[in-house]
């Protein structure tokens, strides 16, 4: 037993001894591998360490004398045709836009480029609107050098202008952009939207599901809640200060140069039998000199722009573009704008009501120019003055401050949550006072006025006849016709009524008559009137009454 108990032990010792050897050699072992560890850091930090470090995006370079050349194939393919319905629900991938934070989204802009033709025709010209717009870009809190995580991409080719581009080479170049995914994200500037004889209201480009921030829309073309509609810009703005003569002279100044010959004859015949209109236009000694301006009935000559300082009101009318540059020359003068175009969409209209900036006459109106005028209250005159001038100062004095309101109005557009309020985008406190927070709204502010929904089928005449007496009621913001023919596409544009107030038609997938009390996007106003389309006994003054 004494012998087996011995042995045992022996047996244990030389057992617990190879153990402890064995411990002793990993941790001798890993103990080297850390030092070789640090000594390899150290020395790869020495040889490396005295490098720049490179990002691996790099913000693009926008003033590079050279870029690097791409040629586009004549038979290339094109973008596809721009959707006429889109919305934030089905032309933009939203959960792209949550990488910049919980309220802000983020804008990557493609690298410039010198896109040829086969035959080495530049493609599109960089104009230096186009390259402040970029660069108010670049400046501002949403742009981003990663397209990975950029939830709009913005295409370094010019396309404010219709007559600088190619329509075709210029679809051709969206294509081949790496991350163009029909459209989608994507977003386009233009101003001077269409070519002759027609002027589209819209930029004659494929665009497929890409957002437009463009100048001219009409309520047609303008796709609402996903669209910005912006102003054509003046370089001469810039230039006129903000003094003003004691006095004002003119009670209505017309400055335009392209008027249509139907609306300039009604306005010949107002100037020529009232003092109140001060009709002008080019001096017949010197036609190309944009600076004068000539009376139409006595040839009296007058510098442009001072001249819109002198008028209490002046004319913005339609010609073959909806929207005209003379706007921003106007708002800067700070004459007060009345505007002669119907169905126009004013820039940042979904935001800026522009009720409180302009007043609007009817194109079959113009006629009753002076009378509508005339009833326009001195007090009112003072509100319209007043409230001008703070809009233009805050969104329209320069290419940045446009640019950086298109981009708020789509960032609020995509977080909701994150918007400013109606009053803080209309009522300037200096003006109306500070918002009491004791009467905030609970529900996010509704636009002023009431929306008409119109449940039709086919009864067109009807119809028409309908939506002619809806838009002589004044406190009408917009229609929308519910067509509930799925069998049946609704009339074109081309057939309907002109209207002065934004008209949509939206065809629903069944035949209910319940379709008229769905909550669509577009009914942006708080008061809400539904109504069949053969209901034609109603006169625009009972309407408004009610």
């Amino acid at each position: 037993m004494a012998a087996e108990s011995l042995l045992k032990t022996s047996k244990h010792s030389k057992y617990t001894s190879y153990r402890k050897i064995l411990y002793h050699r990993f941790f001798v072992g890993l103990l080297l591998f850390i030092v070789v560890s640090l000594v390899f850091t150290v020395v790869f930090n020495t040889f490396t360490g005295s490098a720049a470090r490179i990002d691996v995006y790099q913000a693009v370079n926008l003033d590079s004398t050279s870029f690097e050349v791409v040629k586009i194939s004549s038979s290339a393919l094109e973008a596809h045709p721009r959707v006429s319905n889109c919305t934030y629900w089905d032309c933009v991938d939203v959960y792209r836009c949550g990488k910049g934070g919980h309220n802000k989204i983020t804008i990557y802009i493609y690298p410039l480029k010198d896109y040829q033709t086969e035959n080495g025709n530049s493609i599109s010209r960089f104009s230096k609107e186009f390259y402040m717009i970029l660069d108010t870009i670049k400046r501002s809190k949403y742009y981003t050098p990663d397209p990975e995580e950029a939830c709009l991409l913005v295409p370094s080719i010019d396309t404010l202008n219709q007559h600088s581009f190619s329509s075709k080479h210029v679809a051709q170049v969206l294509q081949s952009l790496p991350y163009w995914n029909h459209g989608e994200n994507h977003l386009i500037f233009n101003m001077l939207p269409g070519s002759a004889p027609n002027y589209n209201s819209v930029v004659d480009l494929n665009t497929s599901r890409a957002i437009i921030a463009g100048a001219g829309f009409n309520t047609w073309t303008f796709r609402y809640n996903f669209d910005v509609s912006i102003p054509v810009y003046s370089a001469i703005a810039e230039t006129i200060d903000s003094t003003q003569p004691e006095q004002k002279k003119y009670l209505i100044i017309s400055t335009q140069l392209n008027i249509p010959h139907d609306y300039l004859e009604e306005l010949q015949n107002i100037a020529s039998s009232s003092n109140d209109l001060l009709l002008l236009d080019r001096c017949k000694t010197d036609k190309t000199d944009h600076s004068k301006r000539c009376e139409y009935t006595t040839g009296r000559e007058f510098d442009y722009p001072n001249v819109l300082k002198d008028g209490m009101f002046c004319l913005v009318v339609r010609s073959a573009r909806l929207m005209q540059a003379v706007l921003m020359d106007i708002l800067a003068s700070q004459c007060i704008p009345v505007v002669i175009a119907d169905s126009v969409v004013m820039p940042f209209s979904s935001h800026v009501d522009w009720n409180k900036l302009a007043l609007f006459v009817p194109e079959d109106n113009i006629k009753n120019l002076v009378k509508i005028v005339h009833s326009v209250s001195k007090e009112r005159r003072g509100e319209l003055y007043w409230q001008l001038r703070w809009a233009f100062d805050r969104y329209f004095a320069s290419i940045e401050k446009i640019t950086l309101t298109a981009l708020e109005i789509i960032n609020e557009k995509v977080f909701a949550l994150a918007a400013r309020t109606y009053e803080e985008w209309n009522m300037p406190e200096h003006l109306y006072g500070p918002v009491n927070p004791l009467f905030l709204p609970v529900t996010a502010s509704k636009a002023a006025g009431f929306t008409a929904v119109i449940l039709t089928y086919d009864r067109v005449d009807s119809l028409f006849a309908l939506v002619s007496k809806l838009v002589r009621t004044p406190s009408l913001a917009k229609i929308l016709v519910v067509w509930n023919n799925q069998k049946k596409a609704p009339p074109p544009s081309s057939e309907w009524p002109v209207t002065n107030k934004p008209l949509k038609v939206i065809r629903t997938k069944e035949n209910k008559l319940s379709n008229r009390f769905f909550p669509y996007d577009e009914i942006e106003t708080e008061c809400q009137l539904t109504i069949d389309d053969d209901i034609v006994m109603l006169t625009p003054d009972e309407l408004e009454f009610g």
